[in-house]
């Protein structure tokens, strides 16, 4: 037997916090983690145990919490 594939809907919203921009993900109405740029890489922090991965992009750092929350969600 097979599992039946789910949809989960994943947004990202950009604001601007203390003059930087941010970049938060949502999982539905859920948010998940934040890109945050540092210096020449990015900071990709999975708020669910406040862990913190240095990534060279915003999109590896999206990647990166997106991966992580699905490891660990449960």
């Amino acid at each position: 037997m097979s599992k039946k594939e789910k949809t989960v809907a994943v947004s990202v919203k950009d604001i601007e916090r203390n003059g930087q921009p941010v970049e938060q993900i949502f999982v539905g109405k859920r948010l998940i983690g934040e890109v945050v740029a540092d210096k020449e890489r990015f900071k990709a922090i999975l708020l669910k145990g406040e862990q913190a991965f240095y990534v060279r992009s915003q999109e590896e750092g999206l990647e990166t919490i997106l991966q992580q929350y699905h490891l660990h969600q449960g």
